[in-house]
């Protein structure tokens, strides 16, 4: 983050100092700018750590997001995550050869005061009342079925556009920037649209995409071939399935090329606990998924797992993130501070993860799960040797 720059010309607290207090900020998960400055007056090993005594305020903090370059921090998240792999310190499924990127749309936050240019605006009813919510929402690229879950890179849903549109913007960088490294692009229903799929197909990869609109042309041909061919059992674990494999429908009419459809029925027994009795329930699932992908090179069985992997994104990506990483919180409300606040994220995200995974030893003194490991380098930043930890850096102060 060396060459990390921001728009003020005589800088006295250099750009890398702010990334590096709110890289920290994520790491040791403090909920705020506020947190974070009080940090900075309390702990002496901050110096150390941004290697200068001028340190930021939580006004400075958001103004000088605001105004820095998104390109480096991008740069970096793509970076970390393409020596990650090539490391092979982020790894999946024993004998799986597809790397698999799911994408799909996040929320942040929604007021109904305060709104910046580029907020998303909506109505929405208040009891008798209508009243108008200005909000944000990104577009993230995640890798699915893998550990750790790398964050690809994201893309903010700018006023006017839909989330699609932003979603193809995101694809043509990410496949552009990292494209050895993604083989399958999976998403929801809101992405099987032409444009979207002819994006991913231009790049060389593929998509898996699931399918919901029973109005479409495609859905009903697939449903009239299935009630004529026997499905595939599958028994796995608790989950019974039965598949049905349709290759070659030309219903698409906009997309113009042959598409293949993987039909999912499934039986999924679950154990509840309901006033100290332990009951069996069965939950019925029926799944839809759409693709290029054709049968002699991958199974159905195989886009069936892809297609439950998406939901990787939600419960380890937006879900973690949003519980325990502070994500939805409105640091600054700025585009483009917010922008580089979520790559700061992800940044953040990867490395502690692969921190713990791969670093940490065995022991008594091996924090019990990666929340403990934050607290645990919260209290040890004071004890930073006095040399700086990142005397590469050019500062200012």
């Amino acid at each position: 983050m060396a060459g990390v720059r921001d728009k003020r010309r005589r800088p006295q607290i250099a750009t890398a100092t702010v990334w590096l207090c709110v890289f920290a900020m994520f790491a040791l998960r403090l909920q705020s700018f506020n947190a974070l400055e009080e940090e900075l007056r309390r702990r002496r090993g901050w110096e150390r750590w941004v290697g200068g005594r001028r340190l930021p305020t939580a006004d400075t903090l958001g103004r000088v997001l605001a105004g820095t370059a998104l390109e480096e921090p991008r740069a970096l998240v793509a970076t970390l995550t393409r020596r990650a792999w090539r490391a092979k310190a982020i790894h999946g499924r024993p004998g799986e050869t597809y790397r698999v990127v799911a994408v799909d749309g996040h929320e942040l936050w929604a007021s109904r005061a305060r709104c910046c240019a580029e907020c998303l605006i909506r109505e929405v009813r208040d009891g008798e009342a209508t009243v108008r919510e200005y909000y944000h929402r990104v577009v993230v690229a995640q890798w699915v079925g893998v550990t750790p879950p790398g964050i690809v890179d994201l893309e903010r849903v700018r006023p006017g556009e839909g989330e699609v549109v932003a979603a193809r913007r995101l694809v043509t960088r990410i496949l552009g920037r990292a494209g050895r490294l993604i083989d399958v692009i999976t998403a929801d229903a809101l992405y099987l649209e032409a444009p979207f799929i002819d994006t991913v197909l231009a790049a060389g990869k593929h998509v898996v995409i699931v399918m919901k609109q029973e109005a479409r042309a495609l859905y009903q041909d697939a449903a009239r071939l299935r009630a004529l061919q026997p499905p595939q059992v599958i028994a796995d674990g608790q989950r019974t399935t039965r598949l049905w494999d349709l290759p070659e429908l030309e219903s698409f009419s906009t997309l113009h090329r042959r598409m293949r459809v993987v039909w999912a029925d499934e039986q999924t027994v679950r154990h509840r606990r309901v006033g100290g009795v332990k009951h069996e329930v069965v939950e019925p699932g029926e799944w839809v998924w759409v693709t290029d992908l054709l049968p002699a090179a991958v199974p159905a069985r195989k886009i069936q797992q892809w297609g439950h992997d998406r939901w990787d994104l939600e419960n380890r990506g937006f879900n973690e993130l949003a519980t325990l990483w502070h994500m939805d919180h409105c640091f600054v409300h700025d585009p483009t501070a917010m922008e580089v606040l979520l790559l700061t994220l992800a940044a953040a995200f990867l490395l502690t993860y692969l921190f713990y995974e791969r670093n940490l030893k065995p022991g008594e003194h091996r924090p019990g799960t990666r929340l403990a490991l934050a607290a645990r380098l919260r209290e040890e930043f004071a004890l930073l040797p006095g040399a700086p930890v990142w005397p590469e850096v050019q500062r200012s102060d």
